[in-house]
């Protein structure tokens, strides 16, 4: 999409310029929560009061995700509809989504570890990685942050498939690398675990959300 009153060229470095901006913010973003969700983890006087549903640490700190971000673009333009986005739809996408999948791990989760383990891990992760995925890509488009066209609907799909993936697999790997919940409980696996799950997800995303920035929003919008 080029935007109106720019030549091609200049289009297209503006389009870049907002997609390095975007990503090297939402990064920072990325790690910044991965820092805050470490101390408040290791704070918690009881490990397992951090998988409560709605209320669990990963769901409340979801807005330093966007924080970064949203303080170096205070001054272009969209910002109120970015403030909606990276501070309550992306808070209600993880809060779904994390739902969703902690109904299943509750169901199906076995205290012993072994491969039913690593499955259950994957499908749980799966769940998670996808309904969040959906959701958090279902919001931008609906906020009209990006325009929804053929090319960003492809977009939206491979970045659907990759965070599922990786929702997968960073659960999975994370539980049996970290052994979070095998007793005695240990706030240094859970935050290791935690970790897994998260990073590289939100790493992911931050690469998808800003190359849909970077296409521009609805003309009009």
């Amino acid at each position: 999409m080029i935007a109106p009153g720019l030549p091609g060229g200049a289009a297209s470095r503006r389009s870049r310029l907002r997609f390095r901006h975007a990503l090297v913010w939402l990064l920072i973003g990325s790690l910044v929560y991965a820092i805050a969700l470490a101390i408040v983890l290791a704070l918690y006087p009881d490990p397992m009061d951090a998988l409560a549903p709605v209320i669990g640490p990963s769901l409340y700190l979801t807005p330093v995700f966007g924080m970064p971000y949203l303080i170096a673009s205070a001054r272009q333009r969209g910002w109120g509809r970015r403030l909606v986005y990276f501070t309550l739809l992306l808070t209600a996408a993880h809060i779904v989504a994390n739902e969703l999948a902690w109904r299943n791990g509750v169901v199906n989760f076995p205290l012993e570890p072994g491969a039913d383990a690593y499955v259950n891990g994957l499908i749980t992760g799966a769940i998670g990685g996808s309904a969040g995925s959906v959701l958090a890509f279902a919001g931008l488009f609906a906020i009209r942050i990006a325009a929804l066209t053929r090319s960003t609907r492809a977009i939206a799909l491979a970045g659907i498939g990759v965070l599922t993936t990786l929702g997968a697999f960073g659960m999975a790997e994370g539980l049996a690398l970290s052994h979070a919940l095998e007793l005695p409980l240990r706030p240094s696996r859970f935050i290791f675990w935690y970790e897994c799950v998260h990073l590289p997800w939100q790493a992911a995303f931050a690469v998808f959300v800003a190359w849909l920035m970077r296409l521009g929003r609805p003309t009009g919008g």
